[in-house]
């Protein structure tokens, strides 16, 4: 079957996350466990979408013997890859977990440095895919000198082969990539507060500027905000989205948790309501796992209906 949907991490990342007793920093620190994962945004979005039983293809771009290494831990999860294999070296991130405090401090590296041809590689295997698909999922960071028009780029190749675009980037790249209308975007309210220039303390502010936002084009926007939950538009109206309340224990890819939550209900034309109420409760029952397990879809179809709404 062709893939209905397709995730692109241009910046994919080897994701080693160390827990920690009580981490300090300027002294030495005992590892308690390690783990080590493929990641990525767009990675952990295809991984999270393994549940939900989604035709897809994995696109981005790899590097020397830690891109190799990446695409070999990716055979444990069945969906389509087809990444471009570059010369120098795919990035490697860590993450400390402090048992103590429950804080994760991450230490990302900037990725490879990557060729013109690479990129003319990488929209040849992107243009084979779109005719068939329905949703481009573009997410994370972008290599070393790749310029923030990129996703400027992609949203628009995606959108001329009618394919809803969900776009999840930060920074200079999120300003540039929404002028070009995605369908629907996924900031934290950290990156909502770069891209609008303004400190968004209250829901009121929160929501006039996600109203701006939908004024421009864009359909859906869903604000993430950690344990607060999240606010989310669409269709039109906007809420707040109370969190279910969980043993927290890692925070790592409950974003990318509610990305492919959200892939799936516009997929399968999910009411509003209930797609703000399962995408929250993807990201919850995530930061329930351990390390950077993710939620399966059996378990949020059990809870979500639990996720109360209120209009702002």
């Amino acid at each position: 079957m062709e893939p209905k949907i397709i995730t692109v991490t241009l910046n994919p990342a080897i994701d080693k996350i160390m827990t920690a007793e009580d981490f300090t920093a300027g002294r030495l620190n005992r590892v308690k466990a390690l783990q080590t994962d493929p990641g990525g945004k767009g990675i952990n979005v295809s991984k999270a979408l393994v549940s939900y039983g989604v035709e897809q293809v994995a696109l981005g771009i790899l590097a020397g013997k830690n891109g190799k290494n990446l695409l070999n831990m990716l055979k444990a999860y069945p969906f389509k890859k087809d990444f471009v294999m570059a010369p120098g070296e795919t990035r490697v991130n860590m993450k400390i977990r402090d048992l103590k405090t429950g804080l994760i401090t991450e230490v990302n590296e900037t990725g490879t440095t990557v060729r013109n041809e690479d990129m003319e590689l990488f929209f040849r295997k992107l243009k084979k895919y779109l005719p068939k698909s329905e949703i481009a999922i573009l997410a994370g960071s972008m290599p070393y000198e790749i310029t923030d028009c990129f996703y400027t780029a992609a949203i628009q190749l995606c959108a001329a082969q009618k394919n809803r675009v969900i776009f999840d980037a930060d920074g200079l790249a999120l300003k540039m990539g929404v002028q070009s209308k995605p369908y629907a975007i996924k900031p934290n309210l950290a990156e909502l507060e770069r891209l609008t220039g303004k400190e968004l303390d209250t829901y009121d502010k929160i929501r006039i500027e996600i109203e701006h936002l939908v004024k421009t084009g864009i359909q859906i926007v869903l604000v993430s905000m950690g344990e607060r939950g999240a606010v989310f538009h669409g269709n039109g109206t906007t809420w707040y989205v109370s969190p279910l309340q969980v043993d927290v224990k890692s925070a790592i890819g409950a974003g990318d948790a509610m990305v492919a939550a959200l892939s799936w209900c516009m997929l399968n034309e999910i009411s509003p309501k209930d797609t703000a109420r399962i995408t929250v409760a993807a990201g919850c029952l995530t930061a329930a796992e351990e390390g950077s397990k993710v939620a399966q879809w059996k378990d949020i179809q059990q809870v979500y209906e639990k996720v109360a709404l209120r209009e702002l």
